[in-house]
Protein backbone atom coordinates (compact mmCIF):
# COMPACT_ATOMS: atom_id res chain seq x y z
CA UNK A 1 0.00 0.00 0.00
CA UNK A 2 1.16 3.70 -1.26
CA UNK A 3 0.14 6.70 0.98
CA UNK A 4 -0.40 9.72 -0.88
CA UNK A 5 -1.03 13.25 0.84
CA UNK A 6 -2.55 16.03 -0.67
CA UNK A 7 -1.99 19.46 1.53
CA UNK A 8 -3.41 22.79 0.80
CA UNK A 9 -1.88 25.85 2.54
CA UNK A 10 -3.79 29.10 1.53
CA UNK A 11 -4.48 32.35 3.41
CA UNK A 12 -6.84 35.02 1.73
CA UNK A 13 -5.75 38.09 0.34
CA UNK A 14 -7.75 39.78 3.29
CA UNK A 15 -5.59 37.99 6.05
CA UNK A 16 -3.70 40.08 9.06
CA UNK A 17 -0.08 39.92 8.74
CA UNK A 18 -0.58 38.76 12.59
CA UNK A 19 -2.15 35.58 11.51
CA UNK A 20 -0.31 34.71 8.64
CA UNK A 21 2.97 34.75 10.89
CA UNK A 22 0.95 32.95 13.58
CA UNK A 23 -0.07 29.68 11.14
CA UNK A 24 3.31 30.19 10.21
CA UNK A 25 4.86 29.42 13.33
CA UNK A 26 1.75 26.98 14.09
CA UNK A 27 2.25 24.74 11.15
CA UNK A 28 4.18 25.71 7.95
CA UNK A 29 7.47 25.70 9.31
CA UNK A 30 6.92 22.64 11.31
CA UNK A 31 5.77 20.96 7.89
CA UNK A 32 9.20 21.85 6.12
CA UNK A 33 10.81 20.40 9.51
CA UNK A 34 8.88 17.43 9.63
CA UNK A 35 9.82 16.37 6.00
CA UNK A 36 13.41 17.69 6.65
CA UNK A 37 13.83 15.02 9.18
CA UNK A 38 12.75 12.25 7.16
CA UNK A 39 14.67 12.13 3.74
CA UNK A 40 11.84 9.35 2.42
CA UNK A 41 8.52 11.18 3.60
CA UNK A 42 6.48 12.09 -0.03
CA UNK A 43 3.81 14.80 -0.06
CA UNK A 44 2.10 16.58 -3.07
CA UNK A 45 1.19 19.82 -1.60
CA UNK A 46 -0.66 23.11 -2.96
CA UNK A 47 0.41 26.86 -2.10
CA UNK A 48 -1.71 29.65 -4.13
CA UNK A 49 0.30 32.26 -5.04
CA UNK A 50 -1.30 34.75 -2.82
CA UNK A 51 0.01 32.89 0.58
CA UNK A 52 3.40 32.79 -1.33
CA UNK A 53 3.53 36.67 -1.62
CA UNK A 54 2.55 37.37 1.97
CA UNK A 55 5.33 34.92 3.17
CA UNK A 56 8.02 36.41 1.37
CA UNK A 57 6.06 40.17 2.37
CA UNK A 58 6.06 39.49 5.67
CA UNK A 59 9.81 38.19 5.73
CA UNK A 60 9.00 34.43 5.94
CA UNK A 61 10.96 33.89 2.95
CA UNK A 62 12.19 30.62 5.20
CA UNK A 63 9.27 27.99 4.42
CA UNK A 64 9.21 29.36 0.48
CA UNK A 65 12.76 28.19 1.38
CA UNK A 66 12.56 25.38 2.87
CA UNK A 67 9.54 24.00 0.42
CA UNK A 68 12.34 24.69 -2.55
CA UNK A 69 14.88 22.82 -1.21
CA UNK A 70 12.23 20.02 -0.15
CA UNK A 71 10.72 19.82 -3.81
CA UNK A 72 14.74 19.72 -5.16
CA UNK A 73 14.95 16.69 -3.25
CA UNK A 74 11.87 15.12 -4.44
CA UNK A 75 9.67 15.11 -1.25
CA UNK A 76 6.96 17.66 -2.22
CA UNK A 77 5.11 17.01 -5.32
CA UNK A 78 3.46 20.97 -6.19
CA UNK A 79 0.35 20.99 -7.71
CA UNK A 80 -1.33 24.28 -9.76
CA UNK A 81 -4.07 26.18 -8.44
CA UNK A 82 -5.90 29.54 -8.72
CA UNK A 83 -3.80 32.25 -7.53
CA UNK A 84 -7.06 33.95 -5.04
CA UNK A 85 -8.85 30.55 -4.51
CA UNK A 86 -11.72 31.29 -6.11
CA UNK A 87 -14.43 28.91 -7.27
CA UNK A 88 -13.65 28.32 -10.56
CA UNK A 89 -17.07 26.83 -11.93
CA UNK A 90 -18.74 29.56 -10.57
CA UNK A 91 -16.14 32.40 -12.50
CA UNK A 92 -16.46 33.23 -15.99
CA UNK A 93 -13.58 30.98 -18.10
CA UNK A 94 -11.43 33.62 -19.11
CA UNK A 95 -11.19 34.79 -15.38
CA UNK A 96 -10.49 30.61 -14.66
CA UNK A 97 -7.81 31.22 -17.15
CA UNK A 98 -6.26 34.19 -15.60
CA UNK A 99 -5.92 33.06 -12.33
CA UNK A 100 -3.96 29.95 -13.32
CA UNK A 101 -1.67 31.83 -15.32
CA UNK A 102 -1.28 34.15 -12.22
CA UNK A 103 -0.78 31.47 -9.86
CA UNK A 104 1.85 29.84 -11.64
CA UNK A 105 3.65 33.13 -12.53
CA UNK A 106 3.63 33.91 -8.96
CA UNK A 107 5.19 30.65 -7.56
CA UNK A 108 7.47 30.29 -10.50
CA UNK A 109 9.13 33.54 -9.23
CA UNK A 110 9.51 32.94 -5.97
CA UNK A 111 10.27 29.08 -6.19
CA UNK A 112 12.18 28.75 -9.74
CA UNK A 113 12.37 25.93 -12.57
CA UNK A 114 11.64 23.45 -9.50
CA UNK A 115 7.75 24.82 -9.36
CA UNK A 116 6.55 22.98 -12.13
CA UNK A 117 3.12 21.38 -11.42
CA UNK A 118 1.89 18.19 -13.40
CA UNK A 119 -1.32 18.33 -11.29
CA UNK A 120 -3.99 20.64 -10.22
CA UNK A 121 -5.92 21.56 -7.52
CA UNK A 122 -9.52 23.21 -8.00
CA UNK A 123 -10.16 25.34 -4.96
CA UNK A 124 -11.91 23.53 -2.72
CA UNK A 125 -12.18 20.96 -4.97
CA UNK A 126 -15.08 22.40 -6.59
CA UNK A 127 -15.24 20.71 -9.87
CA UNK A 128 -16.63 20.84 -12.90
CA UNK A 129 -16.49 19.50 -16.41
CA UNK A 130 -15.70 22.72 -17.91
CA UNK A 131 -13.30 23.37 -15.19
CA UNK A 132 -11.07 19.96 -15.60
CA UNK A 133 -11.55 21.00 -19.67
CA UNK A 134 -9.83 24.08 -19.45
CA UNK A 135 -7.09 23.05 -17.49
CA UNK A 136 -6.38 19.59 -19.65
CA UNK A 137 -6.25 22.23 -22.18
CA UNK A 138 -3.51 24.20 -20.02
CA UNK A 139 -1.05 21.27 -20.15
CA UNK A 140 -1.61 19.63 -16.69
CA UNK A 141 -1.55 15.94 -16.08
CA UNK A 142 -4.26 15.66 -13.32
CA UNK A 143 -6.71 16.90 -11.24
CA UNK A 144 -7.72 16.17 -7.84
CA UNK A 145 -11.54 15.82 -6.68
CA UNK A 146 -13.32 14.62 -3.61
CA UNK A 147 -14.40 10.95 -3.88
CA UNK A 148 -18.03 12.08 -3.93
CA UNK A 149 -17.38 13.67 -7.64
CA UNK A 150 -17.29 9.69 -8.41
CA UNK A 151 -20.92 9.21 -8.29
CA UNK A 152 -22.81 11.07 -5.76
CA UNK A 153 -21.63 8.89 -2.72
CA UNK A 154 -19.07 8.15 -0.57
CA UNK A 155 -17.28 4.61 -1.00
CA UNK A 156 -17.48 3.66 -4.45
CA UNK A 157 -14.16 5.00 -5.86
CA UNK A 158 -11.70 1.88 -6.16
CA UNK A 159 -8.01 2.67 -5.13
CA UNK A 160 -6.40 -0.43 -6.89
CA UNK A 161 -6.53 2.26 -9.90
CA UNK A 162 -6.26 5.12 -11.76
CA UNK A 163 -8.81 7.01 -13.77
CA UNK A 164 -9.42 9.27 -16.58
CA UNK A 165 -11.96 11.41 -17.51
CA UNK A 166 -14.14 10.82 -20.49
CA UNK A 167 -13.71 13.25 -23.51
CA UNK A 168 -10.18 14.26 -22.04
CA UNK A 169 -7.87 11.82 -23.80
CA UNK A 170 -5.34 10.81 -21.24
CA UNK A 171 -5.90 13.70 -18.36
CA UNK A 172 -6.64 11.90 -15.02
CA UNK A 173 -8.74 12.57 -12.28
CA UNK A 174 -7.57 11.42 -8.74
CA UNK A 175 -10.44 11.08 -5.91
CA UNK A 176 -9.45 11.90 -2.41
CA UNK A 177 -10.37 9.77 0.14
CA UNK A 178 -12.90 11.16 2.44
CA UNK A 179 -13.36 9.38 5.51
CA UNK A 180 -9.23 9.10 5.87
CA UNK A 181 -9.07 12.82 5.37
CA UNK A 182 -11.89 13.87 7.71
CA UNK A 183 -10.22 11.61 10.44
CA UNK A 184 -6.91 13.50 10.13
CA UNK A 185 -9.21 17.02 10.13
CA UNK A 186 -10.53 15.64 13.28
CA UNK A 187 -8.09 14.54 15.08
CA UNK A 188 -8.89 10.77 14.97
CA UNK A 189 -5.25 9.72 13.50
CA UNK A 190 -2.88 11.86 16.22
CA UNK A 191 -0.35 9.46 15.83
CA UNK A 192 0.70 6.43 13.10
CA UNK A 193 -0.61 3.27 15.96
CA UNK A 194 -4.54 4.39 15.54
CA UNK A 195 -3.83 5.73 11.69
CA UNK A 196 -2.00 1.87 11.13
CA UNK A 197 -5.09 0.64 13.04
CA UNK A 198 -7.66 1.68 10.97
CA UNK A 199 -5.62 0.83 7.47
CA UNK A 200 -5.22 -2.66 8.69
CA UNK A 201 -6.30 -4.95 6.31
CA UNK A 202 -5.25 -2.64 3.00
CA UNK A 203 -1.69 -2.46 4.29
CA UNK A 204 -0.37 -5.40 2.27
CA UNK A 205 -2.53 -5.38 -0.44
CA UNK A 206 -1.60 -3.24 -3.87
CA UNK A 207 -3.86 -0.17 -2.90
CA UNK A 208 -3.07 3.49 -2.44
CA UNK A 209 -4.66 5.80 0.26
CA UNK A 210 -5.39 9.45 -1.30
CA UNK A 211 -6.03 11.69 1.49
CA UNK A 212 -6.31 15.61 1.20
CA UNK A 213 -6.67 18.16 4.01
CA UNK A 214 -5.69 21.85 4.65
CA UNK A 215 -2.26 21.74 5.54
CA UNK A 216 -3.06 24.15 8.59
CA UNK A 217 -4.67 20.97 9.83
CA UNK A 218 -1.36 20.00 10.98
CA UNK A 219 0.13 22.12 14.36
CA UNK A 220 -2.49 25.48 13.69
CA UNK A 221 -6.06 23.77 13.78
CA UNK A 222 -4.47 20.91 15.46
CA UNK A 223 -1.84 21.25 17.71
CA UNK A 224 0.45 18.14 17.62
CA UNK A 225 -1.12 16.53 14.44
CA UNK A 226 2.66 16.74 12.46
CA UNK A 227 3.50 14.08 14.73
CA UNK A 228 1.29 11.51 12.16
CA UNK A 229 3.49 12.22 9.65
CA UNK A 230 6.88 11.92 11.51
CA UNK A 231 5.71 8.75 13.01
CA UNK A 232 4.66 7.65 9.74
CA UNK A 233 7.78 8.48 7.63
CA UNK A 234 9.95 7.47 10.64
CA UNK A 235 8.15 3.54 10.47
CA UNK A 236 8.27 3.80 6.89
CA UNK A 237 4.37 1.94 6.64
CA UNK A 238 3.04 3.08 4.86
CA UNK A 239 5.42 3.76 1.92
CA UNK A 240 4.48 7.49 0.89
CA UNK A 241 4.63 8.69 -2.65
CA UNK A 242 3.29 11.84 -4.42
CA UNK A 243 0.29 11.67 -6.65
CA UNK A 244 2.25 11.75 -9.56
CA UNK A 245 3.95 8.93 -8.56
CA UNK A 246 0.89 6.85 -8.72
CA UNK A 247 1.11 7.15 -12.15
CA UNK A 248 3.72 4.99 -12.74
CA UNK A 249 2.96 2.13 -9.86
CA UNK A 250 -1.05 1.53 -11.13
CA UNK A 251 -1.36 0.14 -14.41
CA UNK A 252 -5.22 -0.60 -14.56
CA UNK A 253 -6.91 3.24 -15.96
CA UNK A 254 -10.79 3.20 -15.92
CA UNK A 255 -12.88 6.28 -18.08
CA UNK A 256 -15.33 8.13 -15.62
CA UNK A 257 -17.65 11.04 -16.06
CA UNK A 258 -17.04 12.64 -12.47
CA UNK A 259 -20.08 14.86 -10.96
CA UNK A 260 -19.73 18.82 -10.11
CA UNK A 261 -19.36 18.40 -6.73
CA UNK A 262 -16.86 19.93 -3.89
CA UNK A 263 -15.17 18.63 -0.83
CA UNK A 264 -17.51 19.72 1.58
CA UNK A 265 -20.76 18.68 -0.33
CA UNK A 266 -22.54 15.57 1.39
CA UNK A 267 -24.69 13.24 -0.60
CA UNK A 268 -27.99 14.82 0.49
CA UNK A 269 -27.07 18.06 -1.30
CA UNK A 270 -25.74 16.18 -4.60
CA UNK A 271 -28.75 14.48 -5.12
CA UNK A 272 -30.78 17.62 -4.48
CA UNK A 273 -28.35 18.63 -7.39
CA UNK A 274 -26.32 21.40 -5.22
CA UNK A 275 -22.98 21.13 -6.04
CA UNK A 276 -21.18 23.84 -4.05
CA UNK A 277 -23.82 24.52 -1.22
CA UNK A 278 -21.22 26.25 0.81
CA UNK A 279 -20.39 29.20 -1.59
CA UNK A 280 -23.69 28.89 -3.99
CA UNK A 281 -26.97 28.02 -2.17
CA UNK A 282 -29.93 28.24 -3.56
CA UNK A 283 -32.78 30.34 -2.26
CA UNK A 284 -30.08 31.76 0.06
CA UNK A 285 -30.77 35.55 -0.22
CA UNK A 286 -27.54 36.72 1.06
CA UNK A 287 -25.19 34.03 -1.41
CA UNK A 288 -27.61 36.05 -3.71
CA UNK A 289 -27.05 39.43 -3.36
CA UNK A 290 -23.09 38.06 -2.77
CA UNK A 291 -22.78 37.11 -6.39
CA UNK A 292 -25.29 40.01 -8.01
CA UNK A 293 -22.33 42.55 -6.69
CA UNK A 294 -19.52 39.49 -8.10
CA UNK A 295 -21.31 39.13 -11.89
CA UNK A 296 -21.41 43.31 -11.64
CA UNK A 297 -18.04 43.89 -11.41
CA UNK A 298 -16.78 41.14 -13.18
CA UNK A 299 -18.77 42.93 -16.21
CA UNK A 300 -18.29 46.11 -15.65
CA UNK A 301 -14.12 45.35 -15.11
CA UNK A 302 -14.27 43.39 -18.95
CA UNK A 303 -16.27 45.98 -20.46
CA UNK A 304 -13.60 48.84 -19.56
CA UNK A 305 -10.92 49.49 -22.23
CA UNK A 306 -7.50 48.13 -20.27
CA UNK A 307 -5.93 51.40 -21.05
CA UNK A 308 -8.55 53.53 -18.91
CA UNK A 309 -7.55 55.47 -15.86
CA UNK A 310 -7.77 53.55 -12.50
CA UNK A 311 -7.24 50.31 -14.99
CA UNK A 312 -4.76 48.27 -13.03
CA UNK A 313 -6.21 48.80 -9.39
CA UNK A 314 -9.89 47.75 -10.84
CA UNK A 315 -8.31 44.45 -12.06
CA UNK A 316 -6.08 43.50 -8.78
CA UNK A 317 -8.95 44.43 -6.80
CA UNK A 318 -11.41 42.53 -8.78
CA UNK A 319 -8.83 39.24 -8.68
CA UNK A 320 -8.39 39.43 -5.11
CA UNK A 321 -11.93 39.85 -4.50
CA UNK A 322 -12.88 36.64 -6.14
CA UNK A 323 -11.97 34.71 -3.20
CA UNK A 324 -14.06 32.19 -1.85
CA UNK A 325 -14.20 32.83 1.92
CA UNK A 326 -16.65 35.95 1.50
CA UNK A 327 -19.37 33.47 0.19
CA UNK A 328 -18.30 30.73 2.42
CA UNK A 329 -18.65 32.87 5.69
CA UNK A 330 -21.90 33.58 4.49
CA UNK A 331 -22.90 30.44 3.88
CA UNK A 332 -24.19 29.79 7.48
CA UNK A 333 -23.18 25.66 6.76
CA UNK A 334 -22.50 26.07 9.71
CA UNK A 335 -19.87 28.83 9.16
CA UNK A 336 -20.58 32.79 9.83
CA UNK A 337 -18.78 36.16 10.26
CA UNK A 338 -19.77 39.61 9.20
CA UNK A 339 -15.92 41.17 8.89
CA UNK A 340 -15.56 38.22 6.15
CA UNK A 341 -18.64 38.82 4.28
CA UNK A 342 -17.97 42.73 4.39
CA UNK A 343 -14.18 42.35 3.35
CA UNK A 344 -15.30 40.37 0.95
CA UNK A 345 -18.14 42.91 -0.54
CA UNK A 346 -15.94 45.91 0.05
CA UNK A 347 -13.03 44.38 -2.55
CA UNK A 348 -15.70 44.26 -5.23
CA UNK A 349 -16.95 47.32 -4.62
CA UNK A 350 -13.53 49.29 -4.98
CA UNK A 351 -12.83 47.14 -7.85
CA UNK A 352 -15.90 49.35 -9.43
CA UNK A 353 -15.19 52.30 -8.05
CA UNK A 354 -11.36 52.25 -8.76
CA UNK A 355 -13.01 52.67 -12.72
CA UNK A 356 -15.37 56.18 -11.34
CA UNK A 357 -12.96 58.47 -13.82
CA UNK A 358 -13.90 55.78 -17.06
CA UNK A 359 -17.15 54.83 -16.67
CA UNK A 360 -20.83 56.12 -15.74
CA UNK A 361 -21.81 57.19 -12.67
CA UNK A 362 -24.75 55.23 -12.49
CA UNK A 363 -22.40 52.20 -12.63
CA UNK A 364 -20.52 53.00 -9.38
CA UNK A 365 -23.52 53.99 -7.24
CA UNK A 366 -25.15 50.88 -8.25
CA UNK A 367 -22.13 49.03 -7.24
CA UNK A 368 -22.59 50.97 -4.22
CA UNK A 369 -25.83 50.05 -3.95
CA UNK A 370 -25.16 46.29 -3.76
CA UNK A 371 -22.30 46.31 -1.81
CA UNK A 372 -25.17 48.12 0.80
CA UNK A 373 -27.46 45.32 0.01
CA UNK A 374 -25.11 42.83 1.28
CA UNK A 375 -23.63 44.79 4.31
CA UNK A 376 -27.58 44.95 5.16
CA UNK A 377 -28.67 41.67 4.83
CA UNK A 378 -25.81 39.92 6.67
CA UNK A 379 -26.20 42.77 9.57
CA UNK A 380 -29.97 41.82 9.68
CA UNK A 381 -29.01 38.11 9.78
CA UNK A 382 -26.83 38.77 12.59
CA UNK A 383 -29.18 40.84 14.35
CA UNK A 384 -32.43 38.71 14.20
CA UNK A 385 -30.74 35.38 14.91
CA UNK A 386 -31.70 34.44 11.37
CA UNK A 387 -27.40 33.19 10.80
CA UNK A 388 -27.60 30.95 14.27
CA UNK A 389 -31.10 29.57 13.17
CA UNK A 390 -29.82 28.58 9.79
CA UNK A 391 -26.32 26.93 11.63
CA UNK A 392 -28.55 25.28 13.91
CA UNK A 393 -30.13 23.65 10.80
CA UNK A 394 -27.50 22.81 8.88
CA UNK A 395 -25.92 20.95 11.86
CA UNK A 396 -29.42 19.31 12.28
CA UNK A 397 -29.29 17.96 8.71
CA UNK A 398 -25.43 17.23 9.06
CA UNK A 399 -24.37 15.86 12.43
CA UNK A 400 -20.99 14.21 10.75
CA UNK A 401 -19.81 18.25 10.96
CA UNK A 402 -18.69 17.56 14.61
CA UNK A 403 -16.63 21.09 15.00
CA UNK A 404 -16.63 24.35 13.07
CA UNK A 405 -13.05 23.10 11.92
CA UNK A 406 -13.69 21.92 8.29
CA UNK A 407 -11.37 21.40 4.88
CA UNK A 408 -11.53 25.09 3.21
CA UNK A 409 -12.70 28.42 3.46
Amino acid sequence: MYWSNFLHIYQPPTQTEEIVRKVTDESYRKLVRVLQEAPAGRITLNINAVLTEQLARYGLEDVIRGLRELAERGQIEFTASAIYHPILPLIPRDEVIRQIKLNTDVNRRHFGEVYKPAGFFPPEMCYSYEVAQAVAEMGFRWIIVDELAYDGKIGSVKYDRLYKIEGLGDFLVFFKERPFSAGITYGEYPSADPFLAALEGRLEEHTYLLTGTDGEVYGHHRPGQEKLLSDVFARGTPETCTISQLIERFDRVDVVNPLSSSWSTWEDEMAQGIPYPQWRYPGHELHELQWRLTDFALKTVKETPTGSPGFLEARRLLDEGLHSCQYWWASCRPWWSVEMIEWGARNLYRAVESLRDAIDGEQVEEAGRLLQAVLDKAGEWQETGEAQRLKQKYRDEHPEVSSELTFGG
